[in-house]
């Protein structure tokens, strides 16, 4: 057990935790050797019951918050660059429109099944570290796998079971589902599952609209299901939405893609919750505390009334508690019984709290805590909370310290050296690590199911225009670009410059990195 002092903005709705105007109070938040939070206090308070002798770690100012959610992500594909396709004048319609340009497959499809194939385990560890260096502690999109993946790193929505073997919680569909398909899924949710289901993304009006139709007609419209993006319906549809669940929202990505984004305030003005997702490297932000500033400017240029308060809940408490609707466990809040997943932002004094967050980057982000175990910071914070075994890894400048264990063996520490090192072989001969990892395999055929046996990845996203599933006849054709950095760097913010179908609106993005 141990506890965290600082400036908490706890996103709590317990009487327990103490309230202020601001949102945020000088506190300390308390987490038992169960990886819950035990108490939230004011930070004279005395400690609760058994925590007398527990090790504090004070970090002054900083603002101690829960770790981000990001719910709606497409992990394998996190080490590309933003992708436009140089032919395209206009915006993409909707979904079925972009998987057809003639450079998609050998920009996307062919560089992430060479990765997913040949270094699947170096591929998780590189994009979930991506993701963790910006304050995310729970993530949505993890590749279909042969295996589960129940907290090793990042907890991922689909595969956490929380220790139970039950892999009914949440159910996931990126692909136009057929009814007979919904009507299980809506079965499913009334037992208690959650459905995260891509629905009618596109621009308003287009024929895509119909998925939310179909979804409606086969009882999908329940507090339980979860649609990612739903811009290509009329948004006096969500009247209908009688129970309302929620929508994931990527205002970058619908930008980026096809000029426009969700109506948010028709949403929300239904009792709809939205939550945050950063979407894919392709046409997303590095993580969801980016895609938060992606809000941003999408609310302000809108004139929508969207407070700051109200972004940072989208990426915590809101996605907390669609969450917990099937999990039966809460994150996003720091309360007590919740899970102990938490972020440290660096903050001066006084600093308004939620408008620091939404300023936040990489280099702001101190300490990650995910399931009451420090995963990612300082090292002067990540030793002080007795994070190891531990590697490093450079981040916006800084040597920070990472608790990275290899997926097979939790007690192994993983040099960060040592996967960068492994996709860069990839890399180097795609073909040939494509050849050897199918010929190990094709070994197993028949046995994947096998604890002993590789660990195999699926690609989540349409394929695009190929021969064979969307790869080329000759894998020599197949071209790994440079691994992408983990950070919204210079290169990163420099490539939006005069591409995509925003009109200029996330080239402001770069204001937020000066």
């Amino acid at each position: 057990m141990w506890a965290i002092k600082g400036h908490v903005l706890a996103m709590a709705d317990d009487p327990a935790v103490p309230r202020t105007a601001s949102g945020a109070f000088a506190g300390t938040v308390w987490i038992g050797d169960d990886g819950r939070v035990a108490a939230v206090t004011r930070s004279r308070a005395h400690p609760p019951a058994g925590f007398e002798s527990a090790p504090v770690v004070d970090v002054g100012s900083s603002i101690v918050m829960p770790g981000l959610v990001d719910l709606h992500n497409h992990l394998a594909y996190n080490t590309l660059p933003l992708w436009t396709e140089p032919t395209q004048q206009t915006p993409f319609l909707h979904h079925s429109s972009w998987p057809r340009a003639r450079t998609y497959a050998r920009s996307t499809t062919w560089p992430a099944y060479a990765l997913i194939t040949a270094c699947p385990a170096e591929l998780l560890a590189y994009v979930e570290t991506k993701a963790i260096v910006g304050g995310t502690t729970t993530v949505q999109g993890s590749p279909p796998s042969n295996r589960p993946r129940d907290g090793w790193l990042v907890r991922n929505v689909e595969d956490e079971t929380f220790g139970t073997g039950d892999s009914d919680l949440v159910y996931a569909s990126t692909l136009t589902a057929k009814p007979s398909l919904l009507a299980d899924r809506a079965n499913r949710m009334r037992a208690g599952s959650l459905f995260v289901y891509h629905c009618a993304e596109g621009r308003r009006g287009t024929i895509v609209a119909r998925e939310w139709t179909d979804a409606a007609h086969a009882g999908c419209l329940q507090t339980r299901f979860v649609a990612v993006h739903t811009g290509a319906v009329d948004p006096a549809v969500y009247a209908g939405w009688r129970e309302p669940g929620a929508i994931a929202w990527s205002p970058f990505s619908n930008l980026w893609l096809y000029g426009e984004t969700t109506d948010v305030p028709a949403a929300r003005a239904q009792g709809v919750t939205v939550c945050l997702g950063s979407d894919w490297a392709p046409s997303g932000t590095k993580h969801v505390l980016g895609e938060a500033k992606a809000a941003r400017l999408v609310a302000d240029a809108q004139g929508w009334d969207l407070s700051d308060a109200d972004l940072v809940a989208m990426m915590t408490c809101d996605p907390g508690d669609v969450l917990a609707r099937a999990w039966n466990r809460q994150v996003g809040r720091l309360q007590p019984g919740a899970i102990a997943d938490v972020l440290v932002i660096s903050a001066k004094p006084r600093a308004r709290p939620y408008a620091r967050v939404l300023a936040a980057t990489e280099a702001d982000v101190e300490l990650v805590v995910i399931d009451g175990r420090p995963r990612y910071g300082t090292p002067e914070l990540m030793q002080a909370a007795g994070a190891q075994p531990v590697t490093h890894v450079t981040v916006a400048a800084r040597r920070m310290s990472l608790a990275l264990t290899r997926p097979d063996d939790a007690t192994a520490g993983w040099e960060w050296g040592a996967v960068v090192d492994r996709l860069e072989e990839v890399r180097a001969d795609p073909a040939g690590e494509i050849r050897a990892a199918q010929g190990r395999l094709a070994a197993w055929a028949g046995h994947l199911d096998d604890r002993e046996a590789p660990l195999r990845l699926a690609l989540d996203m349409p394929t695009g225009l190929g021969p064979i599933g969307g790869l080329p006849k000759d894998l020599g054709d197949v071209d790994v670009p440079p691994l992408q950095s983990l950070t919204h760097d210079a290169a990163w913010l420099e490539s939006l410059q005069g591409r995509g179908f925003h009109g200029g609106l996330l080239d402001q993005l770069a204001h937020y990195y000066d």
